[in-house]
């Protein structure tokens, strides 16, 4: 964060002084109160808990900005206290003054799936030639959105961000927030329909997207071939629009896409040019999040060349469909970091895509996002009859919520014997034991908080032979 007098932060957000004094230097801002707290910190009392100082008694120039003074308590002669009126105003007047103070490129990264793995890639591509500030791996939540931008600084450049929808609104406070030049939209898919009352309201709140884009100076990077995009973004109100994909609508194109060791060989065109590309990872979702990525850096002056040569050092993304060693030479896709309907199908596509000849299995667990009832119950459904189309051998159905995955794949006829419904690490490996050979392709898809309970913790590593813990 950028040093600020108090005095400087006032002048944004108003407000009175009803205790202490003085005009010290500002180094940390939070929007929480809590015990443990650095020295020269400024508190938006967003979440309006109790403070009681006495907790602080021992900091240096802390500074409270709040519209409820009577839950402050205890306070030292190390704390000023401001009161204001309407705290949200003096909240978002501070954000977009310190936004303000950086003219700096930011990239906003919207999507159901692949979100991560394409911030990763332009923050790896970016690093050589750039000071990039960005999302910490696949932290995106809207509590850390104020962390993220003061976390810019006088000697940050490029700050990319992973910009995630949990319900209506959720887009419009990051899009608000960090007030992107630079806006890419991967795909819109199923997912968090916890807080969505229907899939038809999550498309429609991905479409926030646009929210406060210059639509003159500001660029809107979009997958041509995804559907539903089409139908929650006009873009003919934007002067740039970038389009990505394997269509001819597309701008960078790829074409001849194949797999091989390590991950995917491509053909990208641009502008009337083609180039031999080469992406670690595998499927063909991981060629869309490399489009992405080189659409996005090309804007920054990084030649099409120049991004090739980095992206074929892609550091992949842990527990995101990496190719692990497993027990007795079989392989494992660890794919185990999250879940959705999206990111699933595309996980069994790369499993069929790689078995050649092996026996293949599937650990399908729950989608965390998609919460309850007929719209995730429908969304479970279809992942068992993808499961089914695409050929898996042994289906494993890890876990109460995802025992509709394990009932639609037999309704359309997979063998009653080769479908399992299991609730345990231990259970799983009962069915896995036989299985775990050379001629066997297995896919993890049970999300990184089931897999880290201690029945699970124990089938990871029984299955698994080199792997990150």
């Amino acid at each position: 964060m950028r040093d600020l007098a108090l005095e400087e932060i006032l002048t944004q957000t108003g407000g009175d002084v009803l205790h202490g004094s003085g005009n010290p230097i500002i180094k940390h801002v939070m929007d929480y109160s809590a015990k443990d707290i650095e020295d020269h910190t400024l508190v938006i009392h967003m979440d309006r808990e109790r403070i009681r100082g006495k907790y602080w008694k021992y900091n240096k120039s802390i500074v409270i900005i709040t519209d409820r003074p009577d839950l402050c308590t205890g306070l030292g002669d190390q704390v000023i206290l401001i009161r204001t009126d309407d705290l949200e105003d003096a909240y978002w007047k501070f954000i977009g003054y310190y936004r303000k103070l950086f003219d700096i490129p930011i990239i906003g990264i919207i999507g159901t799936c692949g979100k991560t793995t394409t911030k990763e890639m332009i923050r790896q591509i970016l690093r050589k030639d750039y000071k990039v500030k960005a999302t910490w791996m696949s932290m995106n939540s809207m509590s850390v959105n104020l962390h993220y931008l003061t976390g810019i600084d006088d000697q940050t450049e490029v700050a990319v961000f992973e910009m995630p929808v949990a319900y209506p609104g959720y887009l419009r406070v990051a899009c608000r927030c960090f007030q992107p030049q630079i806006r890419l939209l991967l795909n819109i898919g199923v997912h968090h329909l916890a807080d969505c009352e229907s899939p038809e309201e999550y498309m429609k709140a991905k479409g926030e997207i646009v929210e406060g884009l210059d639509p003159i100076n500001g660029t809107l990077i979009l997958n041509a071939d995804d559907e539903n995009i089409k139908k929650v973004i006009d873009e003919r109100k934007y002067q740039n629009v970038v389009y990505f994909g394997m269509s001819e609508r597309s701008h960078f194109r790829a074409k001849n896409s194949r797999y091989t060791e390590g991950g995917m060989n491509f053909t990208l065109e641009y502008k009337g040019e083609s180039y031999g590309a080469f992406v670690p990872g595998y499927g063909a979702h991981n060629i869309y999040n490399a489009l992405a990525a080189i659409a996005a850096v090309s804007l920054l002056g990084i030649d099409i060349p120049t991004s090739i040569q980095r992206l074929a050092l892609f550091e992949q993304v842990e527990e995101h469909l990496e190719m692990k060693q497993g027990t007795n030479g079989c392989i494992v896709l660890d794919d185990s970091w999250n879940s959705s309907p999206l990111s699933m199908a595309a996980a069994l596509q790369v499993l069929k895509e790689l078995s050649n000849g092996k026996t293949t299995i599937a650990l399908l667990g729950y989608m965390p996002q998609l919460g309850e009832g007929p719209h995730a119950s429908q969304q479970y459904e279809e992942m068992g009859k993808k499961a089914a189309e695409t050929g898996v051998d042994v289906l494993v159905a890890v876990g109460e919520e995802a025992e509709g995955i394990g009932k639609a794949a037999l309704k359309i006829g997979m063998d009653p014997n080769r479908v399992h419904f299991c609730q345990t690490g231990d259970e799983v490996y009962e069915v896995l034991h036989p299985y775990l050979n050379d001629q066997t392709i297995i896919l993890l898809k049970v999300t990184h908080r089931v897999m880290k309970k201690p029945t699970f913790k124990a089938l990871r590593k029984k299955m698994i032979v080199k792997d990150h813990e």
